[in-house]
């Protein structure tokens, strides 16, 4: 049986790549390959999503004087080559810079397989991998295979690093349908989520400032916050700034709701007017699948690098300063909404508006959403991934 590890730096969180690490273990299980997570939590520490696989926490990198600090990433790969020698793994899948480092330093016969998940020009996280660019190209070339998770987050890795076209594809993200109960009041208030970790690439601020303009007009109107993060503080005082009415989700004069984290997201998705994304960087939120796949439209920022516009069938480059919206078959492209930028701000009004009154509009858009999801279903990519791992389906 082929023993695949899937490595990310910590499996305690809740963002995006812990969501598709998870997913991509129960996919390759369900072909009976023999799964196994690592992250380099501490010893003892719990996984946020739990599953068949097993769990190696291989303990912190540590945190060495100056001088030292190239040490810490080979006691790092120190550690996981030791994983691999005693699980016996074939096939050793990275997630995230720092994890494709460690698993790059840890040698051994396994195949390497790096999964990008976000867009590295113009994301303020991936700075380092810009400013040392040459060190991640040599990197990556160690690397069998690099995956992105969208084409054109691959085709960016490819040029930024100067990649072969053999050592680089892609693999579509993927959602299971979610088989939930809607937990919205039906009472006719026109509900619309915004689901994530409040950072500052997320561009809360932008979108709740969208929303003041807009609910200012429109009276039966509630957008939830799903989730938490260093900025919900900002957040709230901000909602106070602009008068925006706060309050639970029962309230139907409620304008804006904290829901903070909540353990299953697509119950408050589901019958949802739209999922409102605002990011100013993007690769392919799982949300935006989640949110097809319930049939909920999707009314995004059209960011960096292009993947959330390949995953709403957008054509053309991707524009985060447009003026305008693009109309999509599940739902619409839209400027990154800015307080400071007025332009800005218009399209998501008219988003907006089309979503709580425009009827045939949202049907054809709910529609829509339920058509695209077809094509990020775990059927659909069960075989790609398949393929990728397939050099070491040979007896060993």
């Amino acid at each position: 049986m082929t023993r695949v590890l899937l490595l990310l730096p910590s499996m305690t969180e809740t963002g995006g790549a812990e969501r598709m690490v998870d997913s991509l273990s129960r996919l390759l299980a369900s072909a009976d390959l023999e799964v196994h997570e690592a992250s380099f939590d501490p010893p003892g520490a719990r996984r946020r999503f739990e599953n068949s696989a097993a769990f190696h926490p291989l303990g912190p990198v540590p945190r060495l004087p100056l001088p030292l600090r190239a040490l810490e990433y080979f006691i790092a790969a120190w550690r996981l080559r030791r994983l691999k020698r005693r699980l016996g793994i074939d096939v050793t899948i990275s997630n995230l810079w720092r994890a494709d480092l460690i698993s790059a330093l840890s040698l051994g016969s396994d195949r390497k397989i790096a999964l990008c998940h976000t867009n590295i020009v113009d994301n303020p996280d991936n700075r380092l991998m810009l400013q040392l660019r040459p060190f991640v190209a040599l990197v990556y070339r160690r690397f069998d295979r690099v995956l992105g998770v969208s084409a054109p987050l691959a085709k960016e890795v490819a040029s930024l690093y100067r990649l072969s076209p053999a050592r680089v594809g892609f693999i579509d993200n993927f959602v299971e349908r979610p088989e939930v109960v809607s937990a919205l009041p039906q009472d006719g208030v026109a509900r619309f989520v915004w689901c994530g970790r409040m950072q500052p690439g997320k561009n809360l601020d932008g979108l709740v400032a969208a929303w003041s303009t807009f609910v200012a007009a429109e009276k039966s109107a509630q957008l939830l916050l799903l989730g938490d993060g260093p900025l919900r503080g900002e957040i709230e005082a901000l909602a106070r700034t602009l008068r925006l009415r706060v309050g639970s989700i029962e309230d139907v004069s409620a304008q804006l709701v904290f829901l903070g984290f909540v353990a299953e997201p697509a119950r408050y998705m589901a019958g949802a007017r739209a999922l409102l994304m605002s990011s100013l960087y993007e690769s392919v939120g799982m949300v935006i699948l989640e949110a097809l796949a319930l049939g909920t439209p999707v009314l995004a920022a059209d960011c960096p690098v292009g993947g959330v516009r390949a995953a709403l069938v957008g054509y053309g480059d991707y524009d985060l300063d447009r003026e305008a919206l693009e109309p999509a078959s599940c739902g619409a492209l839209l400027p990154a909404p800015r307080a400071n930028r007025a332009k800005s701000l218009g399209p998501w009004r008219e988003a907006l508006d089309v979503a709580v009154n425009d009827f045939a509009t949202l049907d054809r858009w709910r529609a829509g959403a339920l058509q695209r999801a077809r094509h990020f279903t775990p059927d659909s990519v069960l075989p790609r991934w398949l393929e990728e791992i397939s050099p070491t389906l040979q007896p060993r």
